[in-house]
């Protein structure tokens, strides 16, 4: 009798880029069980990969609101410092002889000296329609 020499099989798996997540773990793991059991477990599987992608979608819509709403609250907080109040002084008793009210606005005090005289907007300036013919004259 002839002896049989038994040749060892390696199996081995390699993955091509990517993250080697749960996902792809619990497909592969899926794939390798018997016939009718591994259509299952595939199906299982992608029905669990879609509830995961919602949950990942929820999560960051709640850290996006979160993110906006210290947002809001750091523009609030610029703006209260940024805020000049009015300041009204009063001398006097209204009516009487010598009564002034004043504002002081710094906001407001910030206004444009001059004005542009480049554009006329008197009624001697001469108008668009009259340095253009007309076309329906022709």
């Amino acid at each position: 009798m002839q002896e049989e020499k038994s040749n060892p099989q390696i199996k081995f798996e390699t993955t091509w880029g990517g993250e080697d997540n749960w996902y792809t773990k619990s497909k592969r793991w899926a794939q390798k069980q018997v016939p009718p059991l591994n259509f299952i477990f595939l199906a299982i599987v992608e029905y669990l990969k879609i509830k995961w992608i919602d949950a990942k979608v929820e999560a960051t819509m709640q850290d996006v609101d979160r993110q906006a709403e210290e947002i809001v609250k750091q523009w609030e907080q610029e703006d209260d410092q940024r805020a000049h109040k009015a300041e009204v002084v009063e001398e006097g008793l209204f009516g009487e002889e010598g009564w002034s009210i004043s504002i002081s606005n710094p906001v407001v005090e910030r206004r444009s000296q001059e004005t542009d005289g480049r554009l006329g907007t008197g009624s001697d300036e001469i108008r668009l329609g009259e340095k253009l013919p007309d076309p329906w004259n022709s």
